[in-house]
């Protein structure tokens, strides 16, 4: 029991150490991460356990949800989340099948999974920012939309170097990333105005 939890640890440890060096863009971050299954599957945690957080920035942010409860912009975001998983490794599962580079897609998914946490990380300021008044969401949306295309770009480097493809392939799925997550956000939003 004892080891089993070294172990864990010693792989959080490195696990983030390789998301801090790919968020500064240092390809020796890849190679970090485990190229299993099981642990492609429990990286999976790391998404969920940072998804309060994007409830919160939901919450703060007025928009076509205004009136919609906490409980359904819960599941609602919930069922996105969800939806964005299927829809973004399916997709990268099937391409990668078709152009025979199946050798590291467990990796590609610890890895990506584990990008979460410096992209959730880099918007704190923000929040702080809206949360203690000194500025709205409005001022600060030039800002947001920088962060979310270094986000973008990271994940694309994580991409080119874990997978070892071309930078415009990886740049391709960091684009169908940003694709589904603004279809399935809308498709929320217009399902809570709905409701």
């Amino acid at each position: 029991m004892v080891a089993d939890s070294e172990t864990t640890s010693s792989s959080v440890k490195t696990n983030l150490l390789g998301t801090l060096e790919l968020a500064l863009l240092m390809p020796q971050g890849t190679d970090r991460f485990s190229n299993d299954r099981d642990t492609a599957l429990r990286s999976f945690i790391v998404p969920a356990l940072l998804f309060p957080a994007s409830l919160i920035a939901v919450y703060m942010s007025p928009g076509a949800m205004a009136d919609t409860s906490t409980n359904t912009i819960a599941l609602l975001y919930s069922l996105r989340l969800f939806a964005s998983w299927v829809l973004f490794f399916g997709f990268v599962y099937w391409i990668l099948r078709e152009v025979g580079r199946m050798d590291h897609f467990y990796r590609f998914v610890t890895a990506n999974n584990w990008l979460t946490v410096p992209a959730t990380a880099i918007f704190i300021p923000v929040a702080l920012m809206v949360v203690t008044g000194s500025h709205t969401m409005t001022d600060l949306y030039p800002f947001m939309l920088c962060l979310m295309g270094y986000t973008y770009f990271f994940t694309a480097f994580m991409a080119a170097h874990v997978l070892r493809v071309p930078l415009e392939f990886a740049g391709f799925l960091a684009f169908i990333a940003f694709a589904i997550d603004q279809g399935t956000t809308d498709f929320v939003q217009w399902v809570g105005g709905i409701l």
